[in-house]
């Protein structure tokens, strides 16, 4: 073969390979996925291909489903105000935290305007499908989920705190980094547990580490060393956790059913399975 034919050939092979890469795969409401997304999503979340693939047109569904939805500038100033307050700190602060975790700010800025669309969103086309529970309901969903509602007689934990949110995600992706972190032991009988931390701890198993959050006076996370034995809450204690509890299971299964029947209308075009 004349060696410019074969050269020309292996560039024509090797660019049509190269476009292979991250060709189109499927267009979701006229939005494209691309073989390159698939294969990072894959990558990344440890997936397969088809869970992928699931994954990003739910996300093209959602975008869809928002692309009407309008967050101001505005809103998004209010809401970054908000969270700074929350982690008492100055927005210039925040800036610099941010910035730490290797985020910029405006990726930042984009995050909160995206969660401020969705938080729309459920208000508008979702909040207004759940009915408010009846008794019997939530003494059902009491019933089937005694695991939520177990209060244990004590927990024996070791407090990690930091004026710093950086140097407690740090301690948390390496327990050495302990630089700029207090740490002390305490034992709390299940009784004095506020609702917010009953619920982390019942969702953290011993050994493991409850989600970092703020106390009002620091950045605080709890390494789970023991729990006693568990008790089931009577109902009419436990009444306001069923209840938030409930919700919560309501809008999960509230936002998969909208989702599901949009997916069942939705122009889904396969062009690389």
């Amino acid at each position: 073969m004349n060696k410019l034919l074969f050269l020309s050939l292996c560039l024509f092979l090797g660019a049509a390979e190269a476009k292979m890469v991250n060709a189109i795969a499927i267009v979701v409401e006229g939005e494209p996925i691309t073989t390159a997304e698939i294969s990072a999503v894959q990558t990344q979340m440890h997936i397969s291909k088809e869970e992928a693939k699931t994954m990003l047109i739910d996300n093209r569904l959602q975008k869809a489903a928002m692309k009407d939805i309008v967050v101001t500038e505005d809103e998004v100033d209010e809401r970054v105000a908000l969270i700074a307050k929350q982690n008492n700190m100055s927005t210039e602060k925040l800036q610099g935290a941010v910035k730490q975790q290797g985020l910029t700010w405006s990726k930042f800025r984009d995050q909160i305007k995206t969660a401020l669309k969705k938080q729309k969103f459920f208000k508008t086309k979702i909040a207004n499908t759940i009915m408010a529970p009846s008794d019997d309901e939530l003494r059902l969903f009491y019933q089937n989920h005694p695991e939520l509602f177990s209060m244990p007689s004590s927990i024996t934990m070791t407090e990690y705190s930091s004026s710093s949110p950086t140097a407690i995600q740090a301690f948390l992706q390496n327990p050495a980094q302990s630089k700029g972190v207090k740490s002390r032991t305490v034992t709390i009988k299940g009784s004095e547990l506020t609702p917010q931390l009953h619920a982390m701890i019942a969702q953290t198993q011993v050994g493991g580490f409850t989600p970092p959050f703020n106390n009002g006076n620091a950045y605080v996370t709890f390494l789970v060393k023991a729990k006693g034995a568990s008790a089931l809450k009577p109902f009419d204690q436990a009444k306001e956790s069923v209840t938030v509890e409930w919700k919560k299971d309501q809008q999960d299964d509230a936002i998969k059913d909208y989702f599901e029947k949009m997916k069942s209308k939705a122009s889904i075009e396969i062009i690389r399975p």
